[in-house]
């Protein structure tokens, strides 16, 4: 089966360089697509939607897998004729966290809380993490704190003077009076993503997805990860 990178930002080229290898699967950038190709194939998106028209057309022609990994675009409110799955962040630890926090976030409802986020300093689409997590904890998303200057990320959250360039961090504050629990995230470099797309594509290969829009949660939820 053949596998599409789509984009041409960090994380598509670092999935792309990555040396992600699945059994029985051929690793391809998405190009100008070749309208004959009929075979059902995979497309993970990672790019700012310029290619997401055609991405689409082959995946109505063809019913293929259409991995999205990219905030605040179409495809998180549409309806396909195909099986896409929403999946904002591909740390498989990361993701079994949000899980935990969208099953139980109702018990914080009535407490004191914070969210902070910080990305590399050329991130300009949407933190989807931060909003699941916001969401799950039903916190307004306009309070979180994103922060993208690398000097504080380096001095005041400790991410080290490598990785700048390619992070992902969240802190959770919830507290009661002077009881407070703290929750810390951080993914450094694009490895995680990269083994957790291999792992992702490696389950989905196991099922028959029905031709609907999956969030990546849902697949936890059922025990598919």
């Amino acid at each position: 089966m053949k596998i599409f990178i789509a984009g041409s930002g960090k994380l598509a080229n670092a999935i792309l360089t990555s040396g992600l290898s699945i059994q029985s699967c051929e690793i391809l950038k998405w190009e100008t697509p070749d309208l004959t190709l009929n075979e059902k194939g995979i497309i993970v998106h990672a790019g700012s939607g310029r290619q997401l028209k055609e991405c689409f057309e082959f995946c109505e022609r063809t019913k293929s897998l259409f991995i999205e990994l990219s905030t605040g675009l179409e495809t998180e409110t549409m309806n396909p004729d195909f099986p896409l799955i929403i999946c904002p962040n591909t740390s498989i630890l990361l993701l079994k966290t949000l899980s935990i926090l969208n099953s139980f976030g109702r018990y914080f409802e009535n407490y004191e809380i914070s969210i902070t986020e910080s990305h590399q300093s050329t991130k300009k689409t949407e933190p989807g993490t931060a909003y699941a997590i916001a969401k799950s904890l039903k916190f307004p998303r306009a309070k979180i704190v994103s922060i993208r200057d690398p000097e504080i990320q380096q001095n005041k959250i400790g991410i080290p003077k490598e990785y700048l360039d390619k992070h992902a961090y969240h802190k959770i504050v919830i507290k009661d009076g002077s009881d407070e629990v703290t929750l810390e995230t951080k993914v450094l470099g694009h490895d995680s993503y990269a083994n957790g797309i291999k792992t992702i594509i490696e389950t989905v290969l196991k099922y028959r997805l029905e031709n609907k829009k999956y969030t990546i949660l849902d697949l936890i939820d059922q025990n598919m990860l």
